[in-house]
């Protein structure tokens, strides 16, 4: 079995910890052989060093170039600098990229999604910009530069070709915000002039949403800003029926962060066990595999992990069962040798 990457994972407490172990072991299980290095971050990393995200961390991502990341929790008002935000900054990271797709075994009211959300996330009003200028009164300031919007409409671009995908939909607010999202909507415009394999459209932000819920199927890559893109990736986990199946590779110009955004069913069964789904962290795994260009083994695991879904035998509190992480873990790795034997 030869080696085929070297992969920082990082670990921040006894749940990231089963997700990673889990990851690892149905990967094996697969007949892949990838390097692990494991790096502190969240609550572990602040037990260690009192950081958390310490800089050893950053500079062996860096060096890596990949990552998986499970979802790392940020006390809510009090205590720590959110370890999320601070990688994507010092990352540099400027797009986040969500696979938005069903899986048998979830139920949905909709069949065979497939979709995916470039969202940009350095700029928009999520910048923070903001003050009083009176009291009583606030004022949030959205930040569109032509730089940053030409780098994500140009990647959404890439990122259709490389998924042979064949169209791009520019998701703007040019309506209303003529100067900054019609700067958003004009630069896909003219994107697309050098992009002629792939198909342009673009669509008002608000009629995208009641698109995405009426009819899915219309869409293939959608890009948008950092307010719209947070909101429709939310709509787009509605859609799949799970945010588990919703995935985020957050992209900089020599890294990718492939991500957990949820961390569904980490309470514990009733024996006391952790029971938080593996999918919150094998599903950005299988994104990993995919840009490692291991299509077959990436759905080999997939449709292990639906098969277990769909017997309701052996799963975690998330999905109606009481059993724990590497309960389930076993379960798909038992589905996945049985397809390699059969």
């Amino acid at each position: 079995m030869s080696h085929l990457a070297t992969v920082a994972v990082l670990q921040g407490g006894p749940t990231s910890d089963a997700l990673s172990d889990a990851v690892q072991q149905v990967i094996a299980a697969a007949g892949l052989n990838i390097q692990w290095r494991t790096l502190p971050a969240g609550v572990r990393a602040v037990e260690q060093s009192g950081d958390p995200m310490p800089p050893e961390t950053i500079d062996a991502i860096r060096s890596v170039g990949l990552c998986l990341k499970p979802l790392l929790r940020t006390p809510v008002g009090k205590g720590y600098t959110s370890p999320n935000v601070t990688l994507r900054q010092k990352l540099g990271v400027f797009a986040g990229v969500r696979a938005i797709r069903s899986l048998n075994g979830i139920t949905s009211r909709y069949q065979n999604v497939d979709l995916v959300l470039v969202r940009e996330l350095t700029e928009g009003t999520y910048a923070g910009i903001e003050h009083t200028i009176i009291p009583g009164v606030v004022e949030t300031i959205k930040v569109m530069t032509q730089g940053k919007a030409e780098q994500v409409i140009r990647f959404a671009f890439d990122e259709a070709r490389r998924r042979g995908r064949r169209t791009v939909t520019v998701v703007h607010k040019a309506n209303i915000m003529k100067m900054s999202d019609g700067l958003f909507r004009n630069i896909g415009r003219q994107i697309r002039l050098d992009n002629k394999d792939i198909e342009h459209r673009d669509i008002i932000a608000d009629n995208a949403a009641m698109q995405m819920v009426a009819r899915p199927e219309q869409f293939d890559v959608l890009v948008a800003g950092n307010l719209f893109g947070d909101i429709l990736g939310d709509i787009g986990a509605g859609l799949v029926g799970s945010s588990l199946l919703v995935t985020s590779v957050n992209a900089a110009d020599s890294v990718k962060v492939f991500e957990a955004t949820q961390h569904v069913g980490r309470t514990r069964n009733p024996a006391g066990e952790i029971s938080a789904s593996p999918l919150a962290l094998l599903m950005p795994a299988l994104d990993l595999l995919e840009h490692l260009e291991e299509h077959e083994a990436a759905q080999r695991i997939r449709q292990a992990a639906s098969d277990v879904l769909c017997a309701k035998a052996r799963l975690t509190v998330a999905h109606g069962g009481i059993s724990s992480t590497s309960e389930m873990t076993a379960a798909i790795i038992d589905r996945l040798n049985a397809s390699s034997s059969a």
